[in-house]
């Protein structure tokens, strides 16, 4: 564990300034910086998190897959292992708390006539909104494409950026809470954290072996 968090300084930093940042965001009320983010629309915004969003789902998997592919093939297997993982726990976590989504929540505060939905974005309104596993998949994937090339501290940056804004899309698109896309942050890298280690556990047996 030190060795990784020596191998990524960078990464660790902005990922522990999100969460130091966030504390406050926490205690500000529930909705309400999902609310400021909703005052705050533009054409261009509502385009970008539209599509920016699936970046934390099966098409963002898929990319990284591939880059690692060329690029590192040995570590490309460890994507299936992070998509899984997220998959299991995010089913866990919404099974567990049954949190209301954004859309219901406000609908049975009497609040509902307040947002305005992003056009052409199907709104989730049942009771799975904590976690955010859209914020876990995005956190997990682009931490574990992080550490398999560390001493970047381009790439780190990016890779943590890439994911703040799927969690923000969460937000902007009234999908989540800021609540949800903090824990998923958290949990997200967790799991990151979890299959570079396994991955390179694997590594090192095989290479005992040959």
């Amino acid at each position: 564990m030190p060795k990784l968090f020596k191998d990524n300084p960078w990464f660790f930093t902005a990922f522990a300034l999100f969460l130091i940042g966030g504390i406050p965001l926490l205690l500000y009320g529930k909705g309400a910086l999902l609310m400021q983010l909703n005052d705050q629309r533009t054409p261009w915004a509502d385009f970008f998190f539209r599509w920016f969003t699936k970046v934390g789902e099966g098409y963002g998997y898929l990319a990284v897959f591939l880059i690692l592919l060329v690029y590192k093939r040995r570590a490309a297997w460890g994507i299936p292992l992070v998509g899984i993982a997220v998959s299991l726990l995010a089913w866990v976590g919404k099974t567990w708390f049954q949190h209301p989504r954004p859309y219901r929540y406000f609908s049975q505060s009497g609040l509902l006539s307040q947002l305005d939905l992003v056009p052409g974005v199907e709104v989730s309104k049942g009771l799975t909104s904590f976690p955010s596993g859209h914020t876990m998949a995005a956190f997990a994937l682009f931490s574990f494409l992080a550490f398999c090339f560390p001493r970047k501290p381009w790439l780190s940056i990016t890779c943590f950026c890439a994911a703040l804004l799927v969690g923000v899309s969460r937000m902007y698109l009234v999908q989540h809470f800021f609540e949800d896309v903090y824990l998923g942050a958290i949990l997200g890298v967790g799991l990151g954290i979890l299959a570079y280690y396994v991955l390179n556990r694997i590594e090192q047996k095989m290479l005992a072996r040959a």
